[in-house]
């Protein structure tokens, strides 16, 4: 499988897309959930489901260099890389998700009672999320998503290991996490699985002419049925399945996550496949939201915390709410973007250059 593993940028536009899909999704979903239009404004703005874009995308990425090089992976160098690419930021945002929390104390001149409960108390659990144990999220609430990234990193050489022995095992590994149950890590088993057989079948996908197959007639009906998958969510909440399909799901273990990891896929192949896309997403704009999309979605949620915490005396500036409320939110882009340029250059980058400059781990 002689192919070059450069970095293939537009896969990190794209992520930097799904990254302000969050942000727009979160500040949307806090006060209005139960409204038809937040709905049908979450099957463009979908957060909930680019989870699972991001998990696919993280299983092809991170598998990738491996599938298509001889290149041997150092098992013990690729896991300090990866702790050095996902930890700093994390705590840093952790941390301060806590002094927020906090605030209150902090103003009333109580530093000590704070730092007590940081460094010895630990009454709010805080140093359980700082080391992502158990999913306990409190202060950076998606930063779930982020204890499941870790766990899949960590597993990553097992599934190269087994893809590059036989594809077949990892094929096997989708209805798998049907079996297993909904555990967010069984059920996320899939979507890394998915990622990793697209890095397996990346040069079949590129070479594959769409246009001349018979399914280029059916492309409008593919279109639409992609979109419902990654959407079903919140189709669902405007037309629900009824009590025979959810008695059904439950007893098969299948989540809607299953079926928006099956869309991101699809979308990821159409990508691919698609060299007009890919020009698009090579503009700069792209490639810069792309490079700081992990910081992104970290600064955000402050950002729409603060935001949400003193919506009423915001929203009172402005005596149209339509245009408050956009006012607003192009507010929150814009810190959550110049918070994410600082925490990319502050902590992000030196650390991506201290994990290349500094390898702890050779083969010998």
């Amino acid at each position: 499988m002689a192919l070059t593993s450069k970095r293939i940028e537009y896969l990190d536009s794209i992520r930097g897309i799904a990254a302000m899909m969050v942000v727009v999704y979160h500040f949307i979903g806090w006060r209005w959930p139960d409204y038809t239009t937040y709905h049908v404004a979450s099957m463009i703005f979908n957060g909930a489901d680019a989870v699972s874009f991001f998990f696919v995308l993280s299983g092809f990425v991170l598998s990738y260099k491996y599938l298509h090089s001889q290149e041997g992976m150092n098992t013990p160098n690729y896991i300090y890389k990866r702790i050095l690419r996902l930890y700093p930021a994390y705590i840093a945002t952790v941390i301060i998700n806590y002094l927020y929390w906090n605030r209150v104390v902090l103003l009333d001149g109580q530093f000590a009672t704070v730092l007590q409960d940081m460094f010895v108390n630990n009454n709010q659990q805080l140093w359980q999320e700082l080391t992502m144990i158990k999913l306990n999220h409190k202060f950076y609430i998606p930063g779930w998503t982020l204890a499941v990234e870790m766990v899949f990193s960590l597993l990553m050489p097992l599934f190269v290991f087994l893809a590059r022995k036989e594809i077949k095992i990892i094929w096997f590994l989708i209805p798998f996490t049907l079996v297993i149950g909904g555990h967010h890590i069984s059920m996320f088993t899939m979507h890394f699985a998915m990622g990793i057989l697209l890095a397996y079948y990346y040069p079949t996908i590129v070479s594959f002419d769409f246009k001349s197959s018979k399914l280029y007639s059916w492309r409008y009906l593919l279109a639409i049925f992609i979109f419902a998958l990654f959407s079903i969510r919140h189709i669902r909440r405007i037309v629900p399945f009824g009590d025979e399909y959810d008695r059904i799901a439950k007893m098969i273990h299948l989540d809607m996550f299953h079926y928006t990891g099956i869309g991101s896929a699809l979308i990821l192949i159409w990508v691919i496949n698609t060299p007009k896309i890919q020009a698009f997403l090579t503009r700069q704009i792209f490639l810069f939201i792309g490079k700081i999309s992990y910081s992104v979605y970290l600064c955000h949620w402050l950002a729409v915390v603060f935001a949400m915490n003193y919506w009423d005396t915001l929203i009172s500036y402005f005596d149209n709410y339509y245009v408050g409320f956009t006012t607003i939110l192009l507010g929150v882009i814009a810190v959550t973007l110049f918070t994410a340029t600082l925490m990319y250059h502050i902590i992000e980058e030196p650390f991506i250059k201290i994990s290349r400059k500094y390898k702890l781990f050779y083969k010998k």
